[in-house]
C-alpha cells in the first residue's frame, strides 16, 4: 500500500471479538505478574529495571528467540549493556519465547490464554521504529501487534494496559499553527501526518482509544526523543535521528542553520515516570506528555558542541543539504545520514516542521512531591552525552586534540562532575 493513498481511518478498527466485560484485575495496583514488551530495546530496558525495583512482580517478558535459555541470555546481555543486570532479581525475570508482528503474539491459542490468567497489568512498550520505512513495513509490529496486546489485556481479567506512543502523532499539518497541544487532546486524523512509524502509532493509538471506549482502564504516554542517561550518557540508540544527524555535521564540519528547538528526555527520567505514574489509581484513562520543559535551541546546541572543541561551520540549510548528499553518496559506507537521506528529503523531514508547545498538566501533577524531574539540555547534559559518544567509539575526538577539548566553561564543568567511574 502507498503512503500517498493510506487511509488512516480505515486503518483504525479494533477487533469487535475484542470486549472489556471481565472484572478488573484485584492486582494491579500491587501487582504479582507484569507484561513487558520491548523489553530488549532501549527504553524497555530502562522500564524493565525501573519495574524490578518499584514492585515485587514477576516481569514476563516478550522476546523474539529460539528458546526460553535464549531469550534469559539475550535478557541478561541486553541489561548488563546498560549497567542494569542484576543476579539478584534475575529470578522475577520470566522470558515468553513469541513475536509482536505475529497473531496471538506468536503464541499458541492455549498459551496465549495461560498467560492472560496469570498477568495483572501490561507494559506495552515494544515496537519496530524506523523512519525510513513506509507504514506497510510497520503494521504487523506495531499496529496488530498493538490489537494482539489489547486481547491479551481483556481475556480472564481485565488489565490496563500502559501504552508507548510518541509526541510525534501530533507532528502533522493539523497542529502547524497550533500553539499549545493538550494531553486531553486527541490526534485527529490528517492526510498530512507523514512517516510510516507517525502513522503506525497514530493507529495505534486509535485502537488503545477504542480499547477505552469499551471499558479497558489504558494510559498512553508520548515522550519527546528520547536519549541517553542522564549520569552515564549510556545509550543503545545510535541510529535515531539526532544521534545520526550529530555525527553527519561532525563528518561534514557544519550544520545548517535552523530556527527550531531539541527536546529530549532522558531514559532513566521517562521509565522513572511511566512506572510511577502507571501506579496511581487517578492515572487510568488519561494520557501523559513527557516532554522536557527545558528545551534547547538548535544554535546553541551546537554553540555547545563547538566548545567541546569540534570545529563546526554554520551554513545555509539548502547549502548544507546540498553537500550533505555529496558528501553522503561519496562515502555512503561512513556517513552517518545516508540510510536518512530520504527522510531529509521527503515532506516527513522532521527538520523543517513546525512544532506545537506540549501542555504536561497531567504530567506534572502525577509526579508532583517526586524527585522525578527530567533534566535540562544544558551544558552538563551535552557533555555527558559527548563524553559517552567518544568513549564508546561512536564519535571522534574533537579535531582540537582528539579527545574532548575542555575550554574554561567546560574545565568547571569536570571540577563539578569529578573523575568519570561509570564506564
Amino acid at each position: 500500500m502507498l503512503t500517498d493513498t493510506l487511509d488512516l481511518q480505515a486503518e483504525a478498527v479494533l477487533d469487535p471479538a475484542i470486549e472489556f466485560t471481565n472484572p478488573l484485575s484485584e492486582n494491579w495496583k500491587d501487582p504479582k505478574s507484569i507484561f513487558l514488551t520491548g523489553a530488549t530495546g532501549f527504553l524497555g530496558a530502562y522500564l524493565l529495571d525501573e519495574l524490578l525495583h518499584k514492585t515485587t512482580a514477576d516481569i514476563y517478558c516478550l522476546v523474539r528467540c529460539g528458546d526460553t535459555e535464549g531469550g534469559i541470555e539475550r535478557l541478561k546481555s541486553h541489561l548488563q549493556f546498560y549497567s542494569l543486570w542484576k543476579e539478584t532479581l534475575s529470578s522475577r525475570i520470566i522470558p515468553i519465547v513469541g513475536d509482536l508482528s505475529k497473531p496471538l503474539l506468536g503464541l499458541q491459542e492455549e498459551q496465549f490464554s495461560q498467560l492472560a490468567s496469570q498477568l495483572d497489568v501490561i507494559y506495552h512498550n515494544g515496537a519496530l521504529v524506523n523512519f525510513v520505512y513506509p507504514y506497510s513495513r510497520l503494521k504487523a509490529t506495531n499496529v496488530l501487534g498493538t490489537q494482539e496486546i489489547l486481547r491479551l489485556a481483556s481475556l480472564t481479567q481485565t488489565k490496563p494496559v500502559h501504552f508507548i506512543s510518541t509526541i510525534a502523532v501530533f507532528f502533522s499539518q493539523a497542529y502547524s499553527q497550533v500553539d499549545r497541544v493538550t494531553e486531553t487532546d486527541v490526534p485527529v486524523f490528517d492526510s498530512g501526518l507523514k512517516g510510516g512509524y507517525k502513522q503506525s502509532k497514530w493507529v495505534a493509538e486509535q485502537l488503545v482509544a477504542i480499547a477505552q471506549e469499551r471499558g479497558l482502564p489504558a494510559c498512553i504516554y508520548r515522550p519527546s526523543r528520547i536519549m541517553g542517561h542522564s549520569q552515564t550518557g549510556i545509550t543503545g540508540n545510535f541510529k535515531d535521528f539526532l544521534c545520526s544527524l550529530l555525527k553527519a555535521c561532525i563528518q561534514l564540519g557544519k550544520f545548517p542553520t535552523l530556527e527550531t528547538e531539541i527536546n529530549l528526555v532522558t531514559v532513566d527520567y521517562l521509565s522513572q515516570a511511566i512506572v510511577h505514574l502507571s501506579r496511581h489509581k487517578k492515572s487510568l484513562g488519561k494520557a501523559f506528555h513527557l516532554s522536557n520543559t527545558q528545551p534547547i535551541s538548535w544554535n546553541n546546541l551546537f554553540e555547545e558542541i563547538r566548545s567541546l572543541g569540534y570545529l563546526l561551520e554554520e551554513t545555509a540549510y539548502d547549502e548544507w543539504l546540498v553537500e550533505l548528499k555529496h558528501h553522503a553518496f561519496q562515502h555512503r559506507r561512513e556517513n552517518a545520514l545516508y540510510s536518512l537521506l530520504p527522510l531529509l528529503l521527503s515532506a516527513a523531514n522532521p527538520l523543517r516542521f513546525k512544532k506545537p508547545r506540549f501542555d504536561d498538566r497531567h504530567t506534572s501533577e502525577g509526579l508532583a512531591g517526586t524527585s522525578i524531574v527530567c533534566p535540562p539540555v544544558d551544558t552538563k547534559l551535552v557533555y555527558t552525552y559527548f563524553s559517552y559518544f567518544q568513549k564508546s567509539g561512536y564519535l571522534p575526538g574533537s579535531s582540537v586534540n582528539q579527545v574532548i577539548n575542555f575550554s574554561n566553561k567546560t574545565n568547571k564543568l569536570i571540577a563539578f562532575l569529578g573523575d568519570d567511574q561509570n564506564y
